[in-house]
């Protein structure tokens, strides 16, 4: 078929990874259920109106990853179930993080031996003197689902090495008592992924993430730790309470004529 979509021509990526994200999508939502036998290649060709040869490439890509099986003579089968895959809830607030990750496995690849100055990406309270750098990766269930760079303060990372380069910074920090934690800020950006992220998360290049930058400020306003932080979309969900902060019932004002009955006296 040469008439390929041009609602997907309008994107500089490869035309059998937008299908196959399109596909995954459908898994992700449950159009096709785990286990279920997806549409044939004349299915296909229809529905995305797109050549074999990209739908085969599509295929292809999804079944690199484990998300369909292909079987001679029987067709394409979803393999994984992509519904629960949105795990994470992204935390909006210290004690929620606290809670989110304290259980959370870590593979460490790599901790600067010597000081590292900080330069963060937003600016919000004051450089300190020194740092050290630690970059790993944390995983839940055996699956890797973030990558991070921490700039931890040289002093309260020297203090215990161990325990910092083992397990997950922010809680650590939010139990020691000689640690006061004055301020806490994050911000989210949606971006897409390099070589270097995509490898160590395991997801295609150029496959978009959520890009967050996390700032802990001492009771001094200064920047204790700092981290740079990148989700795979598919794992993460963000929730806000948009009534946070807002009186929850709010006392129904009577109208005019209820007023001039709740006036009235008594007779």
């Amino acid at each position: 078929m040469n008439n390929e979509s041009s609602v997907l021509h309008k994107s500089r990526m490869p035309l059998y990874l937008q299908v196959a994200k399109l596909m995954r999508q459908k898994i992700e939502s449950q159009q096709w259920r785990f286990g279920e036998q997806i549409p044939t290649l004349d299915e296909l060709e229809k529905e995305y109106k797109v050549s074999r040869i990209t739908l085969r490439g599509a295929l292809n890509q999804l079944e690199q990853f484990g998300v369909v099986r292909r079987t001679r003579g029987l067709g394409t089968f979803v393999a994984k179930d992509l519904s629960e895959e949105r795990w994470f809830k992204l935390a909006n607030n210290l004690d929620e993080l606290v809670e989110k990750v304290v259980d959370l496995k870590i593979r460490l690849l790599h901790i600067d031996q010597t000081e590292c100055s900080l330069a963060p990406a937003f600016q919000f309270g004051e450089i300190g003197a020194a740092y050290r750098r630690l970059k790993r990766v944390h995983y839940h269930e055996g699956v890797p689902y973030c990558l991070i760079e921490i700039y931890l303060d040289k002093a309260i990372f020297d203090s215990d090495p161990e325990a910092f380069s083992n397990a997950p910074v922010v809680p650590q920090l939010a139990k020691r008592r000689d640690v006061q934690i004055g301020g806490a800020k994050q911000i989210l950006r949606i971006t897409v992924t390099d070589e270097d992220t995509a490898s160590h998360l395991n997801i295609g290049v150029g496959d978009p993430i959520a890009d967050v930058c996390r700032t802990i400020l001492d009771e001094n306003n200064r920047i204790i730790y700092y981290a740079h932080i990148q989700y795979p979309t598919q794992m993460i969900q963000v929730e806000t309470d948009l009534m946070q902060g807002m009186p929850r019932h709010q006392k129904k004002r009577p109208s005019k004529k209820e007023q001039i009955i709740l006036d009235k006296p008594d007779t």
